[in-house]
């Protein structure tokens, strides 16, 4: 009898194993675009799967009968479908998910390697999406305008070409084009985040704190670009830009402009995309009309920027893809520097600062145009649903190459203008598995490997070489999973291993006067080394996530890099490399947030805590007159708030972020003797409000504030000669704010205009890195005064 049961049961199991069904399809928004990392779920049989880098997905092993299909992502209208599935049916289910409340909602993330939804990450991340990135460039081209206001943890602007001081959460960040590092961390150019147009950004996702994802570079986190698709539903469709802008404190001579132009389209398996831009921008002045400091400045400045893309869709799962781009920025100004003056008048710190400025005079200028270049090849190819649709492939070969020509300066020895030259080659194979464990256990997990070479040098324009030949290799393997729990938590872990091999050549230092008073080094003779630094590095992280109106998290990350090391090379006081003491950073980062999402409101808050065994700050050794790598050990800390709020129906939107954040320092003998940490690391407190309001559907206008607030941590000391100064990056910095305003008006469905006024009310300030730099006297620069852009748009 019993083997009859069993008998019985066989046959029943095979036939309830042969009548299972299979769902697949594809996710796509308005635009005909894949949407990866859309949930699609099974609601009765507690079932379901994402959809993959394409937007495609799979559901296997699904019985007979009528069951409710719930395709959702934040950000997106959910969509319900009923099917019903018959006896061995393989159903095709595509669903084309509508735009929601743009500012509540979420994006997904592919910083990470692999989609995951915002809301489910036990990290903080920032993301400007498309929309967002639309309106800011109605007002500004300069990309780092934009991420001050967007991301909170970003130190403010630096009015200036260069972002030195512009750090996230005090510490070094890792800038990234499609994944592709274009920041120079052998000699950091400190210039990494214009690396690409604006125009050609489809969105910016920022993860902040130090992270075992990516690896040298990225100790405060990383800035991702991704840049636009080359999908379309059509063979050729395209946009067409232009736009002038002009000063308004002083308007002679202070005029610019730009155009551009992208196509794109899509033709049987074939797609591309093409853009070009040009912008010239003209004089800029400040709020009383005189002109900037040219060091490093905006102004007369011709920027250049391509950007393609060809891919081929081998089958329903396999693709190749080739793209490049290239990014040229070169000032050329009629204006030669006059340095900032700060004079202490007392022990207590009174001080008075004349901030830097331009003029013209009958010297010829030595400057040569200068600015930063980088370019990007890469060959990437994807393969999905490999092992049983549990599998998705991809690897990428990329060549990087950037140039970082600085100003003119009479700190050389007869002066002159050096150039950072770095070149890197990379092969990245990347897969990612997705396991269904059970009905309410799912597992993802990422792994592969980064393979890097670097060459990074410092010279001058002339031929002098003034940081040697730096020749890296790299090698970290890499695994990350997430482990979700019936659908309410999601625990992360990753682990990375960096194995790096520098190769630093023979090279003779330069004479340098880093002070500017005629006292140059003496020139060394120093043999080259080979050093090996290697590290493990780990990330946990737990994240509920069942209810949207609290969503809350914890996690611990560590970060591993390479300090500035071409800085302290070019100032060595050693014969022999070994001699120097050359040591990677270590990171480790705590930090505790939520998220909570209403009908109208979105509300998210942070706090962190990092520690690290060295300062990822320079001090500048007087003695010696050179800047050194800081030995002390550094403890930051600070906190983050956003709002949103969204009323009748996207008509009136307005919110608010926060972020402040403070470091201390200490000897490493000595944990006990805490001091504050300089300017060029930890930025002072910072507020954003913004206000927009939509009274009609073609008509849109916004007001934006960013408030900069006090940083005043450290006394004057004596200067030797019976009065006062204070130390690099050590003096205070005085608040200010500045308003801009927007509007925009669709002329026609797909011709648009825009008009914005930055620095509305013309307020005379200098950005706070030109007051925590002001002892150095060149990088002093006033903010620019009321300014104005006019834009108008066509799509075809």
């Amino acid at each position: 009898m019993k083997k009859v049961q069993l008998c019985i049961l066989l046959i029943l199991l095979q036939v309830g194993l042969y009548a299972q069904c299979k769902l697949s399809g594809k996710i796509t928004d308005q635009n005909k675009m894949s949407l990866p990392g859309a949930s699609i779920w099974i609601q009765q049989l507690n079932k379901g799967t994402t959809s993959d880098y394409q937007g495609n997905y799979s559901i296997e092993n699904i019985p007979e009968g009528k069951w409710n299909i719930k395709v959702s992502m934040v950000g997106y209208q959910t969509e319900e479908r009923q099917v019903e599935f018959v006896k061995n049916s393989d159903l095709q289910l595509d669903i084309v998910l509508n735009d929601s409340n743009e500012l509540l909602g979420e994006v997904v993330v592919s910083s990470s390697r692999y989609p995951e939804r915002l809301s489910e990450i036990p990290t903080s991340i920032s993301v400007v999406n498309n929309q967002q990135l639309e309106h800011f460039k109605q007002s500004s081209s300069n990309i780092n305008e934009i991420l001050e206001f967007t991301v909170p943890g970003l130190a403010p602007n630096t009015g200036t070409f260069s972002n030195w001081g512009q750090t996230l959460r005090g510490r070094k960040l890792l800038v990234m084009v499609d994944g592709i590092a274009q920041s120079t961390p052998l000699r950091s150019g400190q210039v990494g985040l214009k690396s690409i147009s604006p125009n050609d950004i489809e969105r910016i996702e920022v993860i902040k704190g130090a992270t075992s994802i990516y690896g040298n570079g990225g100790d405060g986190g990383f800035v991702n670009y991704i840049t636009k698709k080359n999908q379309s539903d059509k063979v050729i469709t395209g946009n067409t830009k232009v736009w002038g802008t002009s000063g308004l404190s002083k308007t002679s001579d202070a005029q610019g402009y730009g155009v551009y132009q992208m196509l794109k389209g899509n033709y049987k398996k074939i797609s591309y995309y093409a853009s070009g831009s040009y912008e010239k921008t003209g004089n800029k002045y400040d709020a009383d009309g005189t002109a900037l400091l040219p060091t490093y400045g905006l102004d007369n400045t011709k920027i250049t920027s391509v950007l393609g893309k060809l891919s081929y869709q081998i089958t329903d799962n396999q693709s190749i893809s080739f793209s490049g781009n290239h990014y040229k920025s070169r000032q050329d100004s009629p204006f030669a520097p006059v340095n900032a003056e700060l004079t202490v008048l007392n022990e207590e710190g009174d001080y008075i600062l004349k901030h830097g400025y331009g003029e013209k005079n009958d010297q010829p200028i030595l400057n040569k145009p200068g600015g930063a270049t980088n370019s990007n090849l890469r060959l990437s190819y994807e393969s999905n649903n490999l092992l049983s649709g549990t599998t998705n492939f991809n690897a990428d070969v990329y060549y990087q190459k950037a140039k970082n020509i600085f100003f003119y300066s009479e700190n050389f020895e007869g002066g002159g203008q050096s150039v950072i030259n770095s070149e890197k080659y990379g092969f990245r194979p990347n897969f990612n598995t997705k396991l269904q464990i059970t009905d309410a256990l799912s597992t993802s997990i990422t792994y592969g490997v980064d393979m890097l070479k670097d060459k990074t040098n410092q010279g001058l324009l002339d031929g002098r070489l003034w940081v040697p030949n730096l020749n890296l290799l790299s090698m970290a393997p890499y695994l990350q999973a997430s482990l979700k729990v019936n659908q309410s938590w999601n625990f992360k872990a990753g682990f990375r291993y960096d194995k790096m091999k520098l190769k630093i050549e023979d090279y003779t230092t330069l004479p340098y006067d880093a002070k500017g008073n005629g006292n140059f080094t003496d020139p060394i003779d120093v043999k080259g080394a080979d050093l090996k630094f290697n590290n493990s590095s780990f990330n946990l992280g737990i994240r509920y996530i069942k209810n949207n109106e609290f969503i809350p998290y914890i996690s611990y990350s560590q970060g591993f890099s390479l300090p500035d090391l071409g800085r302290t090379l070019r100032g060595a006081l050693t014969s022999d490399v070994n001699d120097i003491d050359l040591k990677a950073v270590v990171t480790n980062n705590y930090e505790f947030g939520f998220l909570s999402i209403f009908d109208h409101v979105r509300f998210e808050a942070v706090g962190y805590y990092s520690t690290s065994n060295f300062g990822t700050g320079l001090n500048f050794n007087d003695e010696t007159n050179r800047f050194e790598i800081s030995s002390s050990p550094q403890k930051i800390y600070g906190l983050e708030a956003i709002i949103d709020f969204n009323f009748f129906n996207n008509t009136l939107l307005f919110g608010s972020s926060y972020s402040y954040v403070e470091g201390l320092k200490h000897p490493k003998d000595n944990k006990n003797d805490l001091t504050y940490i300089g300017g060029d690391v930890i930025a002072p407190p910072k507020l954003t409000a913004y206000v927009t309001v939509k009274p009609f559907k073609k008509f849109s206008t916004s007001i934006r504030m960013v408030r900069v607030n006090d940083r005043d941590r450290f006394k004057p000391v004596s200067d030797g000669n019976g009065g006062w100064k204070y130390n690099y990056r050590e003096a205070p910095v005085k608040g200010y704010t500045l308003i801009n305003f927007t509007s925009s008006y669709d002329i026609k469905k797909n011709l648009s205009l825009s008009l914005a006024v930055n620095n509305l009310l013309n307020e005379k300030y200098l950005p706070a890195r030109a007051q925590w730099a002001a002892p150095l006297g060149g990088q002093s620069p006033a903010g620019e005064g009321a300014n104005t852009k006019v834009s108008i748009s066509y799509k075809f």
